[in-house]
């Protein structure tokens, strides 16, 4: 049987890389007519040196005390740039940090997209970068992982970890596993919340990255870590302190003036321990999940085995590095997600309600379970997700480095030069979405028959989990993740918001700057 296995996903493999090369070959061809017909176009254009933009010295007075955009978020600074240079401008570079050339057009999106190359490149966390290769060589000096591969090597570890990850049929099967998860959060909400005012507690946020780890955990190590109870363990305790520190630390050292390439800074050493904690807990458990494979019996063997199960069979340090990547890819997005979509939902009870009604009708009582069949009929909910996703999105944009050389608003762009596509910034302009201030999630569905309102914007602006062979490969398991915890939040609380508009900040992603007092009350039946 194991042998039988072993050929399937092989099989399965050689087609899913025949596609990935097939598809890359395509576009490959299609970059290169681009190419033909851009040569002209790029020898005419205003050179690269002449994009607008502040200079190192005005940028970086501009940060600090008394300057324009002391302590303004992220959004405030690009916004107050594009008044000042336009729709494309340079941010310059700083204590080493790269120069990038920012557009908020989808037009230019789209060229960025359709000329990538077969090896799609996308600039690197550079503090995660020292740690894989200086510190823990022995980890990651095989497989750098998704995030920091760059060229052949990426493509290779992409087209191995396709089969496990991108197939529908993977994410299915953890449904009913992850409804496990979603309701062991609505236990742990009713424990927490006040007694008479059913409001939850200071650390809300905290209670959220506690799920969105557990939910990636049961993926990526096909393990519970039980942080959903009040007496988990150390190891967990550490692993979540860790993560929680990690994303805090990225900030500080890739997103702001920092001199930890010149010298070993104080939070550099700790983001590396960070790092150093997040390994080690997570080799340890993958080594024991893989033992408990090995151990049972012949006849007890899974027929489609899980993410981890597929990975170790092609290559246990590629199995580490993926289920690595995929906790610093999957918590603080996830959970940051959830917050919005609930925070959106509690200011517009109206929506709400709707997205109960459509969940009575394949949750009619609050133990019936979640399955593959019954998630297909969740349209509402898929719309207000991507709603939330168009309003307040995990991160600011896409960036991609330039594949070719590309003219970008009658501007040269040379090949490889990091590019930020400001969707975040397009997708709240009524130009683009009509009344964007709304929470509408019904903008996403069609109506009598027709496309759906939200289809008539540039195809270019809404892309989430990013576009082409580069996009998340984590999307189906993201969506699904967050689907089932919303849908049975929804189907046992009514989610209320009873203080001033929650206001977001941006660090590495979006998240809140006030406290998640959400107030939840027990629906009557």
């Amino acid at each position: 049987m194991l042998l039988k296995r072993v050929c399937q996903n092989q099989t399965t493999n050689t087609y899913q890389n025949a596609f990935f090369r097939l598809f890359s070959t395509q576009l490959q061809g299609a970059n290169t007519e681009i190419s033909k017909e851009q040569t002209s176009d790029y020898n005419k254009a205003i050179p690269y040196s002449e994009i607008p933009g502040p200079s190192s010295f005005t940028f970086f007075r501009s940060l600090l005390p008394g300057g324009k955009y002391f302590k303004k978020e992220l959004d405030e600074i690009t916004q107050g740039h594009r008044q000042d240079y336009g729709d494309l401008f340079k941010f310059p570079s700083i204590f080493g940090s790269f120069e990038f050339i920012t557009t908020h057009r989808p037009e230019d999106f789209q060229t960025v997209f359709r000329t990538e190359g077969q090896w799609p490149v996308r600039t690197v966390l550079d503090t995660m970068v020292y740690y894989r290769t200086k510190v823990r060589p022995d980890i990651f000096g095989k497989h750098a992982g998704l995030g920091n591969a760059q060229g052949k090597e990426w493509g290779e570890f992409r087209s191995a970890v396709n089969p496990a990850m991108a197939q529908p049929r993977s994410t299915k099967i953890y449904i009913p596993k992850v409804d496990t998860v979603a309701a062991d959060f609505v236990k742990r909400v009713c424990q927490i919340r006040d007694t008479r005012t059913k409001e939850a507690p200071e650390n809300f946020e905290f209670e959220l990255n506690k799920w969105a780890l557990e939910a990636v955990a049961l993926i990526a190590m096909d393990t519970r870590l039980g942080l959903l109870s009040d007496n988990y363990n150390e190891r967990s305790a550490n692993l979540i302190q860790a993560s929680k520190e990690a994303f805090r630390l990225f900030f500080e050292l890739e997103f702001k003036p920092s001199l930890w390439r010149f010298f070993r800074t104080p939070n550099f050493k700790k983001l590396m321990n960070s790092f150093e904690t997040i390994t080690n807990i997570s080799c340890e458990i993958i080594e024991e999940a893989r033992e408990r494979f090995n151990n049972r019996p012949e006849g007890s063997r899974s027929e489609d085995p899980g993410v981890l199960e597929k990975l170790l069979e092609i290559d246990p340090l590629l199995a580490k590095v993926m289920a690595i990547d995929m906790l610093f890819g999957g918590l603080d997005t996830t959970s940051s997600t959830v917050t919005v979509l609930l925070y959106l939902l509690a200011k517009n009870p109206d929506k709400q309600n709707t997205l109960r009604k459509e969940v009575m009708t394949i949750l009619p009582n609050k133990d019936s379970l979640l399955t593959v069949e019954n998630m297909k009929h969740l349209p509402y909910l898929r719309a207000c997700l991507k709603e939330s996703l168009r309003i307040l999105p995990p991160v600011a944009g896409n960036i991609r480095s330039a594949g070719q050389d590309i003219v970008l608003q009658g501007y040269q762009i040379p090949k490889g030069t990091p590019v930020v596509m400001a969707s975040n910034i397009l997708q709240k302009e009524d130009e683009h979405f009509p009344d964007a201030g709304k929470f509408e999630p019904e903008r996403w569905l069609k109506r009598d028959g027709a496309t759906a309102p939200a289809k008539s914007a540039h195809p270019f602006i809404f892309l989430p989990f990013g576009f082409g062979p580069r996009m998340c490969v984590g999307k189906r398991f993201a969506e699904m993740e967050i689907e089932t915890l919303i849908a049975r939040i929804v189907r046992n609380f009514q989610i209320e918001w009873h203080h001033p508009d929650l206001k977001f900040t941006f660090t590495t992603l979006n998240v809140p700057a006030d406290k998640l007092l959400f107030t939840f009350r027990d629906i009557v039946e």
